[in-house]
């Protein structure tokens, strides 16, 4: 259970928690922010201080050097060195270079080609330094100036060695001179400065080694270390002035910030190793001013708790006086026998607590409304008591006399009640069915299913519709019925379900009898085709025998062909009479197929043989184009070939006198056709039909197909009655195939029929036989 607490305390509590988090979050911004900008500030500074630095460094060298250039450029040192003869700085030339540099150089040495010594200035600790140098090939084959790298003796003294090339007025290499400088000298000026107490400069090699410090011995300094590693690693050697933060400063202390610069000799010099300039403080002084802020923040922080927790009680009574007065008056006004609004009292002056007493006091007088609200209502409900009593008579008589038979049905199954309609209508008055299981009244097969339907209603509180049920009649016959089974609640359950049965029966007739007329409809529009596709057989016997007639003495041969076409003619119509009798589906598209191996050559040679006669009589030729290897399709052969017969003979009404029919037969593997077996490509067959005649409308190819489908030119003695086509793409979907219709470029209309050509398989079978 959660603890008690009073609003004071709560109040309290909550202003010192806010204020101590907000001040926290400040400080820590402000640590945040003020470190950074230090941090920022310092670096900027150290790096331009190592930039200075290495920029005077940088002149320092290259003065020594150019020093050491001009002694190695006098024509006495040239001439001496050639002569492979004593050289002796107390010459008067060398009298302003002997005043001015050589108190600073520790040794001086002149060589020839060959290494010997010609002159120079030395002391015993340097000697040993000049044998085997690594500076005599930049001298003698890259003609450049050599400087070395600051080292030790063993005395511990640090010296600097520089070698320049000597030469003649011909530019060749005659010599070198080699100087060694001591370091103290050199960087007096540089390493003297201090940044505060602890900030110095110091010198370092590319390999990290600190090779001068003004505060500890080059043996006492560790490797500069960075999150990434050693500073001077080889892939992090700075290239340009820069400042960072460091793990090891070299003096041990982490956490601090350095910056570094690189060294630049003249180009003409060629250094040992790169030397670094690097600016470091102690850590502890470099932050000692934020140490300084924070500790002044923290003290404003605690003099702000201090403020909050003096007024703190001063605010906590202003918000909960004012509470505590409101919850007595609560009470007083509870307690009270008859609600009463109590008196108002003062604004206080917080916003949100005179709000509420505001409320409190609407809140009072509401309910003084509410009160005498209740008695109206009492009285209205005992009016509205009086009134139902009258609508239930009303609703009776609705019930009564529904167009619909109602059942009121409890939880056991049985009939509660009947409306007059149902007594109308199932010949029983409601006291001989009140009492009885509703189920009772239904067929034996339906009675299980409505079982079911009728706990499901009482369980789930939802509608149901049992569809269509055979409810048995008085007369010993049956009505055809929709059942509904619609739950009535009371007090959040299912009390009872309302039966509604609907009397399908004369409906049902009436959908029988358009049935029957849609039937007739079906057989109608059968008999046309059968009327249209039956002139195309008599026609052709009608010519056979008119040219039979026309010939005096006919010979054997002639005769024996005509009476085969006779004979075909006959076997075409004795097909249509037996579609004609087959008829039992709503359209000609329903009948069944009566499929088997066709060859296409024969199917072609037979509907042309049909108008063989005509065509002669109107001077129209055939050609065909037929692949050498027959082409062998599964379909019905009699209904393809009506097909292929209508398709000649609309392009023999639309020939013109001396045209051709064109005929021709191939195979193809068009794109998006599929085997029905295998996810492989289909071998189809084309079957066109083209003439020259007058062509087809661009407005009519969308609808040549349809029924009843006629050109728009009534006068045309050629246009049919739009059966032909029609009956022509029925066959082809019913065999999976497609017909299209589209004008030829050079004129005239051409017919396609595709069709897939029998699997190769039952093609060798059909062979073997």
């Amino acid at each position: 259970m959660r603890k008690r607490v009073s609003l004071q305390r709560l109040v309290t509590l909550s202003i010192l928690s806010l204020g101590l988090l907000t001040g926290s979050l400040g400080l820590a911004y402000a640590y945040w922010q003020a470190k950074h900008s230090l941090r920022t500030g310092i670096g900027l500074t150290f790096q331009e201080l190592a930039h200075q630095s290495a920029d005077k460094v940088g002149l320092i060298l290259d003065k020594e050097v150019e020093w050491v250039e001009r002694l190695g450029s006098m024509p006495e040192v040239a001439e001496a060195v050639k002569a492979r003869t004593g050289l002796s700085f107390d010459q008067p030339a060398f009298q302003r270079w002997r005043d001015s540099q050589l108190r600073y150089f520790r040794s001086v040495m002149v060589l020839d080609r060959e290494g010997r010594s010609v002159g120079g200035v030395t002391s015993e600790t340097t000697r040993s330094h000049y044998s085997r140098q690594p500076w005599w090939p930049v001298l003698f084959e890259q003609r450049r100036t050599w400087a070395g790298e600051l080292r030790s003796d063993e005395a511990g003294n640090g010296y600097w060695e520089i070698a320049v090339p000597v030469m003649d007025r011909g530019g060749e290499v005659v010599g070198a001179v080699k100087v060694v400088i001591g370091k103290d000298q050199l960087f007096a000026s540089v390493f003297r400065s201090r940044i505060g107490e602890s900030g110095h400069v110091m010198l370092l090699n590319d390999r990290g080694r600190v090779l001068a410090c003004p505060v500890l011995p080059s043996e006492r300094h560790h490797t500069v270390q960075i999150e990434g590693g050693p500073l001077f690693d080889a892939a992090q050697v700075p290239d340009r002035p820069q400042w960072l933060e460091v793990r090891d400063d070299s003096h041990g202390r982490s956490g601090g910030i350095v910056g570094v610069a690189p060294v630049s000799l003249r180009s003409n010099v060629e250094p040992a190793h790169r030397w670094f300039i690097l600016v470091r403080q102690d850590p502890d002084e470099t932050y000692a001013p934020l140490t300084v802020l924070m500790r002044r923040l923290a003290a404003f922080g605690l003099l702000a708790v201090g403020i909050v927790a003096l007024l703190r009680w001063r605010l906590a009574l202003r918000i909960v006086r004012p509470i505590d007065a409101l919850v007595a008056r609560m009470k007083e006004f509870g307690q009270a026998a008859v609600p009463s609004p109590p008196p108002a009292v003062q604004p206080v002056g917080i916003v949100e607590l005179d709000a509420l007493a505001a409320g409190f006091d609407d809140l009072a007088r509401r309910l003084e409304l509410a009160a005498r609200e209740r008695e109206r209502y009492v009285e209205d409900l005992e009016r509205t008591n009086r009134e139902l009593a009258t609508s239930e008579e009303h609703y009776r008589m609705l019930w009564n006399h529904s167009l619909h038979i109602r059942l009121l049905v409890d939880a056991d199954g049985k009939i509660r009640d009947l409306n007059r309609r149902g007594e109308i209508k199932l010949w029983r008055p409601a006291s001989d069915v009140t009492g009885l299981s509703v189920l009772s009244l239904f067929g034996e097969s339906d009675r299980p299913r409505l079982h079911g339907l009728l706990n499901e209603a009482f369980m789930t509180g939802r509608e149901l519709t049992a569809g269509e049920v055979c409810v048995p009649a008085p007369a010993g016959d049956s009505f055809t019925m929709e059942v509904d089974l619609v739950p009535l609640e009371k007090a959040g359950s299912v009390e009872a379900v309302m039966v509604q049965l609907t009397d399908l029966t004369e409906k049902k007739q009436l959908q029988e009898q358009l049935l029957r007329s849609e039937r007739l409809a079906s057989l109608s529009q059968f008999a046309s085709m059968f009327a249209h596709d039956i002139r195309n057989p008599l026609v052709g016997i009608k010519k056979t025998l008119e040219l039979l007639t026309d010939r005096p003495e006919p010979d054997a041969a002639g005769l024996r062909h005509r009476c085969d076409d006779m004979r075909f003619t006959t076997d075409l119509l004795l097909g249509m009479i037996n579609d004609m009798l087959d008829v039992y589906q709503e359209n000609y598209s329903g009948l069944p197929l009566l499929t088997s191996t066709v060859s296409l050559k024969a199917l072609t040679d037979d509907a042309l043989r049909l108008f063989r006669t005509e065509a002669e009589s109107q001077g129209i030729s055939f050609r065909t184009d037929l692949p050498r290897e027959d082409v062998l399709v599964r379909a019905d052969a009699r209904r393809l070939q009506r097909v292929l017969i209508n398709l000649v003979h609309n392009a023999m009404k639309f020939s013109p006198p001396g045209g051709t029919i064109a005929v021709a037969v191939r195979e193809d593997r068009p794109q998006g056709l599929r085997r029905r077996s295998a996810q492989t490509e289909a071998r189809v067959v084309t079957v066109q039909v083209a003439d020259e005649g007058p062509g087809i409308e661009a407005a009519e190819l969308p609808h040549l197909f349809e029924l009843f489908f006629k050109k728009k030119d009534a006068g045309d003695i050629r246009a049919g009655r739009g059966l032909g086509l029609h009956f022509c793409r029925l066959v082809m979907e019913a065999h999976g195939g497609r017909i299209r219709a589209e004008n030829r470029s050079s004129g005239g209309a051409v017919f396609s029929l595709v069709l897939p050509v029998m699997e190769e398989s039952y093609a060798g079978q059909f062979a073997d036989r």
